[in-house]
């Protein structure tokens, strides 16, 4: 028997951006599971579900994959080469976005889906806040911490931030109020970074808009980060001393508390000097960081990581991927519309925020709480993009 069907047949929400968003939150949360960390099941249980949907219908998939082969390729071919330990786990969470993406973007999503989706990133941030609030015991004492460990929740409250501008720049005003809640995580959980970012990502989106909004938003971040620059907890945080000013800020100021990082990047950078252009090998900075600072293991920042793992060559192919795909995203947004072009825009900012972050911490390996969820947003816009020419250019399925 034979049944005609409409290809353009509405869909749900996809189950894995259900999966990507729940681990998301559950892996802020924290805790351990039968002995393992819940932040490192965030990620896993996400690939795993994407392998399988991939290899059940691949020709579906609407991510621009081949922007990414080259990197792929690359860090493929020194895991069979790695000789350090835990390359492969590494290795295959550098590329657990990529893979979601595609999986995500495999779905015909409708304007259903993109309300639910909206929904549910809604309910996940509600959640975000609650736990950061609980877990720097703001409820308890209604004190700021003087210190916290939340440097991963904090940047899922910045990749929150692009979602909320996109949404205010295309007309949903309140939206404003939410970008100002998440851009006061990173202040409640002391992160220096993610202050920088999540400030940013107002007047930085790469969202349409003007220029003399941009100024008067940027005026405005400003106006407020020099006050909050020079409060007490700040202080402690920026200066050995507990005391200094903005222009004493940069590394070569032996009172800026960079906690060690200087002194390490510094011995990275001679180390890379010894095999500049192709790297040490696959995750060799691990143990190299560990046997240096007694324990650590990532050197916070990613972009030497890749230098020191890969070479030159190596993080070149990595920063070019990132441009290409963010040209890329920048293009398709501009022939969309709706709630796909909001999250081509949204897709984009958050590169910003992800290329500031390599500065300083290891967001490459934090896919449960940033790669995932960025590489969702960006799978659900090519999915969407893809459900729009087909409305424009119907076709009919036959099915036998």
């Amino acid at each position: 028997m034979r049944e005609i069907e409409n290809i353009n047949r509405p869909a749900e929400l996809s189950f894995v951006v259900w999966v990507v968003v729940i681990s998301t939150l559950i892996s802020a949360i924290g805790g351990q599971l039968f002995n393992y960390r819940i932040a490192g099941l965030g990620w896993l249980f996400p690939l795993l579900l994407s392998v399988l949907i991939i290899l059940r219908n691949p020709g579906r998939i609407q991510f621009p994959i081949r922007i990414w082969l080259p990197w792929i390729f690359l860090v493929l071919i020194y895991l069979i080469f790695a000789e350090a330990p835990n390359a492969l786990q590494r290795s295959v969470m550098m590329l657990t976005p990529l893979i979601v993406g595609m999986a995500v973007s495999r779905s015909r999503i409708g304007e259903k889906g993109l309300e639910s989706f909206r929904k549910l990133y809604r309910f996940m941030a509600i959640g975000l806040f609650i736990v950061i609030l609980f877990k720097t015991g703001i409820v308890f004492t209604g004190v700021l911490p003087a210190r916290t460990g939340l440097a991963a929740e904090a940047m899922t409250g910045t990749l929150l931030c692009s979602l909320f501008v996109s949404n205010y720049v295309f007309g949903k005003k309140r939206e404003l109020g939410w970008w100002a809640a998440f851009a006061a995580i990173p202040y409640i959980a002391l992160t220096r970074t993610a202050i920088v970012a999540a400030g940013l990502s107002l007047p930085m989106t790469f969202a349409p808009m003007k220029i003399f909004k941009r100024v008067v938003f940027l005026s405005l971040v400003v106006m407020l980060a020099i006050p909050m620059f020079y409060t007490e907890r700040m202080q402690n945080k920026m200066f050995f001393s507990g005391s200094g000013t903005i222009a004493e800020v940069h590394p070569d100021n032996p009172d800026f508390a960079t906690y060690g990082r200087k002194a390490l990047w510094e011995v990275m950078e001679t180390a890379i000097d010894e095999k500049p252009y192709f790297g040490h090998g696959a995750n060799a900075s691990e143990p190299f960081v560990s046997v240096r600072t007694g324990g650590l293991t990532h050197p916070h920042n990613d972009w030497l990581r890749l230098e020191y793992d890969y070479g030159y060559f190596g993080m070149g192919v990595f920063a070019l991927s990132l441009i290409i795909q963010l040209l890329h995203i920048l293009k398709r947004a501009k022939n969309s519309t709706g709630e796909t072009k909001l999250l081509f825009y949204t897709g984009a900012s958050t590169i910003l925020s992800f290329a500031l972050f390599m500065f300083s911490d290891n967001i490459i390996l934090y896919a449960a709480f940033f790669g995932n969820l960025q590489f969702t947003i960006l799978g659900l816009a090519y999915a969407s993009l893809e459900k729009e020419k087909s409305v424009q250019h119907p076709a009919i399925r036959i099915r036998w």
